[in-house]
């Protein structure tokens, strides 16, 4: 069957050289487990998917894969199947999905199975580099359809040995194809020319550090006891307009429901700002701290003729600078999209509002106008 065209990461890729440094080399290498064999075929949508580590609390995303190594007495291999990283998606009646490359082998497995049964290097000196390689899945399955995942040789550092990523690629390809995963874009999102997800302007009510010409220490004020530090007032320096869209090219708005807020760790306890200053404490010295809005995608709404033209005329508007720091909770908001359904999806929408809360119309700069209600009326549709 013919070869998928796709990008994809397959064998020993390196994502990202971090530093060179020097390690020792081990004189032996542990022995190599006897791999587990399963009922069933692989599933690549689960098998790659499989070591990733949630997050605290969180449930892992698909049972712990059985463990890999070497190919048990009597398991006679009569398929490859390697379950990939890759950049493509699948779009279908559901939306868009994320996926794995399933590619498929059933020819010159020897030629496999010799290379997968080479020992690991040991031995020898010199340095290891800190790379992180994805390592795709490689599964073997027998005639009457257990299967096992195959443990890749190492080199001394650690690393896969690229000859048998090689002996793998020369073997004529039985069959390859995009497998799903999980739903990064909803069908109505996608149709509409939405991010599944949003958030508010990054910008919003953060400050910034601004180096004062001709302030000298004496001008600096410290209240030890209340922890404060005063500096001199100084005027706010002119910001230039903020980029909007055409009000033509208002149509309409994408409506985010906000999601809950992530926790935050607690700092290390010999951390420079005391113990746990994490969510609710205070911040560093000298910082102001704010975490962004998100939301996730919840619907469509077509704005009608000349709601458009009206929010451009709202957000051209000065900046409030109380409304740029309100604090109030929103639990839903609209961003403006400025291109056509369908087609690909800008990174910074040059409109965003809030339905609730402060009721803000945001620019990308950080600026906030009051939104009129029969304004926010049209946008909750």
């Amino acid at each position: 069957m013919g070869r998928l065209s796709t990008t994809t990461t397959t064998g020993a890729v390196l994502v990202v050289l971090l530093v060179t440094a020097g390690c020792a080399l081990d004189a032996t290498a542990p022995p190599r487990p006897v791999a587990e064999v399963v009922e069933g075929p692989p599933d690549c949508a689960l098998s790659t998917d499989a070591w990733i580590v949630p997050e605290p609390g969180a449930a892992p995303s698909a049972p712990p894969p059985p463990l890999a190594g070497s190919v048990p007495d009597g398991f006679t291999p009569v398929s490859a199947v390697r379950c990939a990283w890759t950049t493509d998606s699948v779009d279908d009646a559901d939306g868009r999905w994320s996926a794995r490359l399933e590619t498929t082998w059933t020819d010159d497995l020897d030629r496999l199975l010799a290379a997968l049964a080479l020992p690991d290097e040991t031995g020898g000196s010199g340095v290891c580099t800190a790379d992180m390689e994805i390592v795709p899945d490689l599964w073997l399955t027998s005639a009457d359809g257990r299967s096992m995942r195959a443990a890749w040789p190492v080199t001394p550092c650690g690393g896969t040995l690229p000859g048998t990523h090689d002996v793998l690629d020369a073997l004529p390809v039985e069959e390859e194809r995009l497998v799903r995963v999980s739903l990064v874009q909803s069908r109505a999102a996608l149709d509409a020319g939405c991010s599944m997800q949003a958030s508010l302007p990054w910008m919003l009510g953060v400050g910034t550090t601004t180096r004062i010409e001709g302030l000298e220490p004496d001008d600096v004020v410290t209240d030890d006891a209340a922890g404060t530090t005063t500096v001199p007032a100084v005027p706010a320096q002119p910001m230039a307009p903020p980029a909007l869209p055409d009000p033509a090219d208002l149509d309409r708005a994408c409506v985010y429901a906000v999601d809950p807020p992530l926790p935050e760790p607690a700092a290390p306890t010999d951390s420079p700002f005391g113990t746990g200053a994490g969510s609710g404490s205070a911040a560093a010295p000298g910082t102001i701290s704010k975490s962004v809005t998100s939301g996730t995608f919840t619907r469509v709404v077509p704005l009608a003729d000349g709601v458009g033209s009206r929010l451009v005329l709202a957000a051209g508007q000065p900046s409030t600078p109380g409304l740029e720091q309100c604090d109030a909770t929103t639990t839903s908001f609209v961003t403006l999209p400025d291109h056509a359904a369908g087609a690909s999806l800008p990174s910074d929408p040059l409109l965003t509002a809030e339905l609730d809360g402060c009721g803000r119309l945001l620019t990308s700069d950080g600026g906030a106008r009051p939104l009129p209600e029969d304004l926010a009326a049209a946008l909750r549709g």
